[in-house]
């Protein structure tokens, strides 16, 4: 699962260059469910998108697709044929339940790669009632990830635009291993 994610917009400046009016919607440090927050749509193309599509059971959004489904669940398959998206974080958040604090709260990790300060998550993005909005996908959790059973789906940064243009390539690509993630505690 992917309920929060940190970005810091200075490791991000070639992305955030080609997106208009980027300093009047731009937010650094954790992002949550809502949001508005930079989502890559092409070469040379971003642009700020909600994060989270609307439930229609309750009001909490939904801010994640499982990759194994996303291709065939309703909410999901047109976007993953035809929409896909990279979100570009500097790391994402969980909460360890076996790991309390002092007042007996869940810890709090930021998991991050270990050469570089970008992580590329895959997403799909639709638009509701004109709000163009998008989701992260998740896939079974690596060992790293050992707080939890599930994982943001990560990108290569020299696949992003394989990701984001070629159904193929994207298809495959959800069953890919991982990359091991260093975890830090926050």
């Amino acid at each position: 699962m992917c309920g929060r994610y940190h970005f810091e917009p200075g490791d991000f400046q070639d992305i955030l260059s080609v997106i208009k009016d980027v300093e009047t919607k731009l937010r650094a440090g954790e992002m949550f469910p809502t949001n508005q927050a930079p989502i890559i749509l092409g070469k040379e193309e971003a642009d700020f998108f909600h994060w989270g599509f609307p439930n229609f059971r309750n009001k909490q959004p939904i801010i994640n697709a499982r990759s194994e489904t996303v291709g065939e669940k309703p909410m999901f398959q047109k976007a993953f044929h035809s929409q896909r998206c990279i979100v570009p974080t500097s790391g994402f958040y969980e909460w360890d339940s076996k790991d309390l604090d002092e007042k007996g709260r869940k810890r709090k990790y930021l998991f991050q790669e270990s050469k570089s300060k970008r992580l590329f998550l895959g997403g799909i993005w639709r638009v509701f009632d004109e709000v163009p909005s998008f989701v992260i996908l998740t896939t079974k959790a690596n060992p790293s990830i050992e707080i939890h059973h599930r994982m943001p789906l990560i990108i290569p940064e020299q696949s992003i635009y394989d990701w984001v243009t070629k159904g193929d390539f994207a298809r495959s690509y959800l069953e890919q291993e991982m990359p091991e993630l260093i975890k830090t505690p926050v």
